[in-house]
C-alpha cells in the first residue's frame, strides 16, 4: 500500500437492502511489533592483540512500527547489544505529494549503501570496516527524501544522536557547547538492465562542525565482534577536530541469484593543531545464492531473501576490505581484511551464517603488525 493510500482502511459498511457503501476511517495509530535476536559464536586465532573466544548477544532489538495518522506512519525501536541499551530508530514520516517524505526523528544519515542496508540482510556477519568508520549512522535531524524507481535523493540537517546531548561519541574526549550539526545528502541512479539485472550507483556527501574542538577516536574490529565490546586493532584518536567532511561513492549489480557491491569512503579532517589528516577506505562484496533465490534491491539496500522451497536456501559470499588511518603525520594505521561466508536461510525469518576473516593490520610507527585470523557463526531470527 503506498503511503497515499493509508486514508482509509479496507472495511466496507453495506447498507441493507439498499446496496449503498462507505469506507470506515481507519483507526489510528496503527502499530505492528517488530524485532530481531542475532547470537554470535567467535573463535580467533590471535597473533598479537589478545582476543575474547565465546559467544556474544550481537542484537536484541524489539520495537513498533505503523501507521500514525493519516499520511504518517512512525517507529520506535530499542536494542540490547553489545552489553549496552540504546535507541535506534525513534521516527516520525509524513508523506507528501507525489509519494515524497519528509522524516523527523532520529534514524539514519543518508550515506553508503552496506550502513542503509539492515542488518537482518547483510550477507556477512559485519559491515565492512571503512563503513563502520565513515559512515554517522543514526542522529537526530529532519530530512526530505525524493525517490523514484530509477532515481532520488535524500537529503538531511542533523545533530547529535539520543543520549549523546552532551557527547555526540561516547567515550572519544572531553565535550563541551552546543552540540555539532551537520548537512547530508545522497543521490543514487538505478537503471534496468533488461529484464532481471539492475545497477546502482551513487554518490553522498555529509559536512559535521563540531563547534568546540574535540577528540575524535576513528577505530574498528577487523569485521567480527568477539565479546560485547569487540577487540579493536584500529583504535586511534585524532585530537581538536573542528570539522569533518565525508564523501561517498558506491556501486551495486545485481542479477538473479548474483549481487555485487563496491564502495569508496573518505572523511576530511580539520583540526585545531593544522595536521587535517584524510582518512579513506574502500570494500568490494559479492554474493551468490546457490539455490537460484534472489536478493531484492532497493535504493537503501537488500532486502530479505525467500527460499524456494521448504528445505531453505544457501548463499556464498566475499569481501576484500581496506581502510587507512595513516595520514599528515598521524599513524593510525591501515587495515586489510579478506572475508569468505556461507549462509542457510532456513525460512525468510531465520538464518545460520558462518564466516572467516583474514585480517592485516599494519602500522608505520613501532607497534607491531598483526594478523589475526577470525572465524564466526551467528544464529538469527527476525519478525
Amino acid at each position: 500500500m503506498s503511503p497515499n493510500a493509508r486514508r482509509l482502511s479496507a472495511l466496507t459498511i453495506v447498507g441493507t437492502g439498499l446496496g449503498l457503501s462507505m469506507p470506515v476511517l481507519a483507526s489510528y495509530p496503527d502499530l505492528d511489533v517488530r524485532g530481531r535476536l542475532m547470537i554470535d559464536y567467535h573463535h580467533i586465532n590471535e597473533d598479537e592483540e589478545d582476543f575474547v573466544n565465546g559467544f556474544n548477544n550481537r542484537r536484541a532489538r524489539i520495537g513498533v512500527t505503523g501507521d500514525l495518522a493519516e499520511d504518517w506512519d512512525g517507529r520506535v525501536e530499542v536494542d540490547y547489544g553489545g552489553g549496552s541499551l540504546g535507541i535506534n530508530d525513534f521516527r516520525m514520516r509524513w508523506a507528501l505529494p507525489n509519494d515524497d517524505r519528509l522524516w523527523i526523528g532520529q534514524y539514519k544519515v543518508p550515506m553508503g549503501f552496506q550502513e542503509l542496508t539492515s542488518s537482518r540482510f547483510i550477507s556477512l556477519i559485519e559491515r565492512s570496516s571503512p563503513s563502520n568508520v565513515f559512515t554517522i549512522a543514526r542522529r537526530v535531524g529532519v530530512a526530505y527524501e525524493h525517490s523514484r524507481d530509477t532515481y532520488g535523493m535524500k537529503s538531511m540537517f542533523f545533530g547529535s544522536g539520543i543520549g549523546d546531548e552532551e557527547d555526540p561519541n561516547p567515550g572519544d574526549g572531553d565535550f563541551s557547547g552546543d552540540q555539532p550539526l551537520g548537512l547530508a545528502a545522497r543521490g543514487y541512479f538505478a537503471p534496468h538492465i533488461g529484464d532481471a539485472a539492475r545497477m546502482h550507483l551513487g554518490l553522498s556527501a555529509a559536512y559535521e562542525d563540531h563547534d568546540d574542538p574535540h577528540d575524535i577516536k576513528f577505530r574498528d574490529r577487523p569485521e567480527l565482534r568477539d565479546g560485547d565490546g569487540g577487540t579493536r586493532i584500529l583504535n586511534g584518536e585524532v585530537d581538536g577536530v573542528e570539522d569533518i567532511t565525508r564523501l561517498g561513492l558506491e556501486a551495486v549489480y545485481a542479477a538473479g541469484p548474483l549481487t555485487v557491491e563496491a564502495e569508496y569512503l573518505r572523511a576530511m579532517i580539520n583540526n585545531d593543531d593544522g595536521d587535517d589528516p584524510t582518512f579513506d577506505g574502500w570494500h568490494i562484496q559479492g554474493s551468490y545464492m546457490l539455490t537460484g533465490e534472489t536478493r531484492p534491491y532497493s535504493p537503501t539496500g537488500f532486502g530479505a531473501v525467500v527460499p524456494n522451497s521448504t528445505s531453505g536456501a544457501w548463499e556464498l559470499a566475499a569481501r576484500i576490505s581496506n581502510i587507512d588511518l595513516n595520514d599528515s603525520g598521524i599513524d593510525r594505521g591501515e587495515q586489510q581484511n579478506y572475508t569468505l561466508g556461507v549462509n542457510y536461510y532456513v525460512s525468510e525469518h531465520i538464518r545460520i551464517m558462518g564466516n572467516v576473516v583474514f585480517a592485516d593490520v599494519d602500522f608505520d610507527d613501532d607497534t607491531p603488525d598483526d594478523s589475526p585470523t577470525l572465524i564466526g557463526a551467528r544464529a538469527q531470527w527476525w519478525f
